[in-house]
């Protein structure tokens, strides 16, 4: 069976959420690298990259409440803003990546998809399966959405690939790996990691998690888990490690064992 791995760049590695814009741009540039390492012995493994909000539209998000929908006047030109912040950064990925030539091309996810109170309603990922085919590295990001009912909302990149995953998890083996400022997810109070959460596990799992540090309007390490657990009944596995030890996204491409939290 064909393969593919989908790599999510959070944004909590790349930008300090607690700064508005402050890019990692030293942590960025070394992933970017560790990934076209990896990336250059995948053979005909395929490979999507996505990377989170950060501190760059979570703060305009947040500032205009987004997620709420159109609230007041200020809402519509709020999605405007939560746009261009979303799109800067993701140009500035897109920059690191192609320079340490991985051969990426964005895709906007409000292009792809429509939702309506919150939930996807259409899906047209045609532009991103001839990509792949033709040996392009899609490159997509947490974006800003029309909601039919609502007005607007914001589509998380865990979101994102989920609707991704389940499409190309009928012809592919499917695996994605998180890149947080984490080890893992990690148990309250103490300094080791879950080192594999699963149906069975996850309501004691649920104790230890919370939201995410900084500004984050999309649910933090909770809603990460979340999605990835519902990713486990179309059979595919999700790894969550560290970005911040050089090495690790890396050899997490390349199928290493690495120090991490599994979920399957």
């Amino acid at each position: 069976m064909k393969r593919l791995i989908m790599v999510k760049l959070g944004g909590g590695v790349i930008t300090d959420k607690n700064v508005h814009y402050g890019l990692r741009e030293d942590v960025l540039s070394r992933l970017a690298r560790e990934i076209a390492e990896g990336y250059r012995e995948l053979g005909e493994t395929k490979l999507i990259i996505g990377n989170g909000a950060g501190s760059f539209a979570h703060f305009s998000a947040h500032k205009y409440r987004t997620t709420e929908g159109f609230v007041d006047e200020n809402s519509r030109i709020g999605m405007g803003w939560v746009r261009h912040d979303a799109v800067k950064l993701n140009q500035i990925v897109c920059e690191q990546l192609l320079s340490a030539n991985v051969p990426v091309f964005s895709y906007s996810p409000s292009s792809l998809m429509s939702i309506d109170q919150r939930k996807t309603k259409k899906i047209f990922i045609d532009p991103v399966v001839d990509g792949l085919a033709m040996g392009i590295v899609p490159l997509v990001y947490g974006d800003v959405m029309v909601d039919e009912t609502r007005g607007c909302d914001v589509y998380s990149t865990e979101r994102v690939f989920d609707e991704l995953a389940t499409v190309f998890a009928k012809d592919y083996r499917v695996r994605v790996i998180h890149v947080s400022a984490e080890e893992g997810v990690y148990k309250t109070g103490q300094a080791s990691i879950f080192d594999v959460i699963d149906a069975g596990n996850f309501n004691e799992v649920k104790q230890h998690l919370g939201g995410s540090k900084g500004v984050d309007v999309s649910g933090g390490m909770l809603h990460k888990v979340e999605e990835c657990l519902a990713l486990t009944k179309l059979g595919v596995e999700s790894l969550i490690v560290s970005g911040m030890i050089e090495g690790r996204v890396r050899d997490s491409i390349l199928g290493k064992t690495v120090e991490g939290t599994k979920i399957c």
